[in-house]
């Protein structure tokens, strides 16, 4: 598809999400999605697991101080086909924007990092999982699967992706976008505290200046794709929510002010925010700008050897439960499908949930 729009204002959530509570979690969400709608945007980019936050104290609580806090984040996590869901798929139908939602979606009794893509008629134009939980985030979530992979969508405002974490640090993902054209991506990141709290032999990787100043731009060059970088925020009441009784609060302060947006040649678009800044940060596009960086090095195209390096990518669904009908096929049911994803906007039924927006 032929972009009908290639010039439009873009905004990146650098907020606080709802912790531990769906219902709050999902009133942000519309709130911001709202405001991006009035400010114009056609597209807006929510963080890694916006809903209901990123689970920050996996890497702060032992096991037993962790007991808490998992129960009660896997009893406000998002199911896809929920009226939750329905509320803001709803609400980016209302404003016509393009939303990238990440989320913690609830499949049976299994969490994955997740996210979704939805269009300005309120469908999702795309469902994935993130491959694989970084370190200790594997306690809480599982991974994606082949159907659950890609991550570019052809649309009117462009060939728009989206990545969670380190995914947009993976080469083997950075490839498979890039061969996909990708024009614009959302870089979403978790809350990630700054290099001042880096102690040995902690990789400088895992902290927020890396990701945010070193990671974010490198895709933005290699891919030669405008690049949206939303971070959370938190505060000290929210720091409060999840520090385990007995235990010192950290400063909220140390995991603030990351958002960032890249250029397809890695230059910063905007300043940086300021610690204590909560809203959205906004870009011009203009597809045209993606033109030279791609001219000069296409690795999806022009600047790549297919004749001497591929990457193969298995796009199947593979389930504990292989079901074969009467013909001897094996039945495959796309995960879209089966967490009620696919469903029309038109043929959802609201009922009373939708009278509460």
């Amino acid at each position: 598809m032929a972009p009908t729009i290639r010039k439009y204002k873009a905004a990146a959530v650098n907020a606080e999400p709802g912790w531990l509570d769906l219902e709050l979690s999902v009133e942000k969400t519309i709130h911001w999605i709202n405001e991006a709608g009035k400010n114009g945007c056609k597209l807006v980019a929510f963080p890694e697991l916006w809903i209901p936050g990123y689970p920050y104290w996996m890497w702060r609580v032992n096991y037993q101080e962790s007991l808490p806090l998992l129960k009660k984040y896997r009893e406000n996590s998002l199911p896809s086909d929920s009226p939750q869901m329905h509320r803001i798929r709803a609400a980016a139908r209302e404003i016509s924007i393009f939303v990238s939602l990440g989320y913690s979606e609830v499949d049976l009794n299994s969490l994955y990092t997740t996210q979704v893509m939805i269009d300005p008629t309120g469908n999702i134009i795309n469902h994935r999982r993130k491959i694989r939980a970084t370190h200790v985030e594997r306690l809480v979530f599982g991974d994606g699967t082949g159907d659950t992979t890609s991550m570019v969508m052809d649309t009117e405002i462009g060939r728009i992706g989206h990545l969670n974490c380190w995914e947009n640090m993976n080469p083997f993902l950075k490839s498979y976008a890039v061969s996909l054209g990708e024009q614009v991506h959302i870089a979403a990141w978790p809350l990630y505290p700054h290099a001042s709290t880096l102690k040995y032999p902690d990789p400088y990787t895992n902290i927020s200046d890396a990701n945010s100043d070193i990671v974010t731009p490198a895709y933005a060059i290699e891919t030669g794709s405008f690049t949206l970088a939303p971070f959370q925020m938190i505060s000290a009441a929210g720091v409060a929510l999840q520090t385990p009784p007995g235990k010192t609060p950290e400063d909220n302060e140390i995991y603030n002010g990351n958002t960032r947006i890249y250029g397809p040649d890695g230059q910063s678009l905007i300043e940086k925010p300021t610690e204590d800044f909560e809203g959205l940060v906004y870009v011009d596009i203009d597809l045209d700008e993606t033109h030279l960086s791609k001219a000069l090095n296409d690795f999806g195209g022009h600047y790549m050897r297919p004749d001497l390096l591929r990457l193969v990518v298995d796009t199947d669904r593979k389930s504990a439960v292989s079901k074969v009908n009467g013909s001897g096929s094996h039945e495959v049911q796309r995960t879209i499908d089966r967490v009620g994803l696919s469903k029309p906007f038109s043929e959802l039924d609201f009922g009373k949930d939708s009278e509460q927006q």
